[in-house]
């Protein structure tokens, strides 16, 4: 039996900066014969491959609307800082992942990455990490054929948003991941730009099952 052509990917988080770099990677993927875009506002990006969809969020599955898919990817999620509230970064960050994941399923899609966090853990203590390993547990469980979760720590990125600490921090960042050795290493930063192509690499990576990476398995993809 024959693949069905041409292959049709999804992604939820393009305008962000991990997004941003992700989005052209799977442009240029042969795999791919469209890629569709949902976003609040249009990209501004033109591209023969490009289905770029303007959507309503609370919606997400108006977005799939007469597709027919074959992978998803969600880099989409937010700060405490900016959602205002850990209501509203609930709201972003595991209702509308899983709602689009959801809606992926229905329209035929086996196969999902997902941009989590290194300390991604559903019993944690700490509310991010709380939240993006419950999110993670939910994911798991719709049952997908392929599933990657990648898990950075600090992502290295030109933000329009960047905090004057970021600022700072960022230089010091090489010399500070020579000390996270052994089981610390999954907490090395990573350029976004790295991120993105360990991300875009799903698209060759069929029969993967549920796989879970860190920074040594996404500076090394």
């Amino acid at each position: 039996m024959t693949e069905r052509q041409p292959r049709v990917a999804v992604l939820l988080g393009a305008s962000g900066a991990t997004g941003q770099e992700l989005l052209p990677l799977l442009l240029d993927d042969p795999g791919y014969g469209k890629v569709v875009a949902l976003s609040r506002k249009p990209l501004g990006i033109k591209h023969r491959k490009l289905d770029d969809r303007v959507i309503d969020f609370d919606n997400l599955a108006a977005g799939f609307e007469g597709l027919r898919v074959d992978d998803c990817y969600c880099t989409f999620g937010t700060t405490i800082r900016i959602a205002g509230s850990q209501a509203a970064m609930t709201r972003i960050d595991h209702d509308y992942v899983i709602e689009f994941a959801r809606a992926g399923l229905a329209a035929g899609a086996k196969r999902f990455a997902y941009l989590s966090a290194a300390n991604a853990d559903a019993g944690s203590s700490v509310f991010y990490a709380r939240l993006k390993g419950r999110t993670e547990d939910e994911l798991r469980a719709l049952g997908f054929a392929d599933l990657s979760i990648y898990r950075p720590s600090m992502i290295v990125a030109e933000r329009v948003d960047r905090r004057w600490a970021e600022s700072m921090v960022f230089p010091l960042l090489p010399l500070a991941d020579k000390f996270l050795m052994g089981k610390a290493t999954k907490y090395r930063s990573i350029p976004v730009a790295t991120l993105a192509k360990a991300i875009a690499k799903f698209g060759q990576q069929r029969g993967g099952g549920n796989r879970t990476l860190y920074w040594q398995d996404m500076v090394g993809a």
